[in-house]
């Protein structure tokens, strides 16, 4: 019974692991892999009730995959206080050339047929391509949401605010390492 305890408990630490334990103060990545950082964030007038994603895929293979944003659990904290309602993300990459493809926003529509409230979902096409080297970690800045009645996607950088968010939450010791390459800044109405 006892072994079976302390099992039970060596699993339910793992699964808490958090992104401070897995990269140990430090943003060197893998052998044979590079780091790419951005940041999601979504506006709502029902934070409680959105999320998002960004689906990315590599130009060179048929890598892929999705990062997921709940508009009310995640948060990116800044200095200061200044925190917005997303997620920080980190992908591990083999070196390539790739793209942020879609952006997803999901957010109450208002009343459904039944008195019950809807989802509205809106694509954004971003096609933003980015290069992943080996062993270094590139920061591309921010996709933000803006949901409900003029939904939009503004890519913009906002490397003060996620750089204070890695050494503060991460605890990442030192990020002069870190490739500046964020997006050109732009506005993307939904498809």
């Amino acid at each position: 019974m006892r072994t079976l305890l302390i099992l039970s408990t060596a699993s339910l630490l793992s699964a808490c692991s958090t992104m401070a334990d897995k990269l140990q103060g430090s943003l060197t990545p893998p052998p044979g892999d590079g780091y790419a950082i951005f940041s999601l964030v979504g506006k709502s007038s029902e934070p409680d009730r959105s999320s998002a994603s960004v689906s990315w895929n590599s130009l060179d293979s048929a890598l892929q995959g999705r990062v997921y944003a709940n508009m009310g659990t995640d948060t990116i904290f800044g200095e200061n206080g200044n925190m917005a309602a997303g997620k920080l993300a980190l992908l591990t990459l083999p070196p390539g050339r790739y793209q942020l493809a879609t952006a997803y926003g999901y957010w109450p529509s208002g009343l459904g047929r039944f008195g019950d409230s809807g989802i509205q979902i809106r694509s954004f096409p971003l096609n933003l391509p980015f290069s992943v080297e080996a062993g270094k970690a590139v920061y591309l800045g921010e996709v933000l949401l803006e949901m409900d009645y003029l939904p939009t996607a503004e890519i913009r950088d906002a490397q003060q605010r996620d750089f204070t968010h890695m050494k503060n939450v991460w605890k990442v010791n030192n990020l002069n390492s870190v490739v500046l390459a964020p997006f050109k800044p732009e506005t993307i109405k939904p498809d």
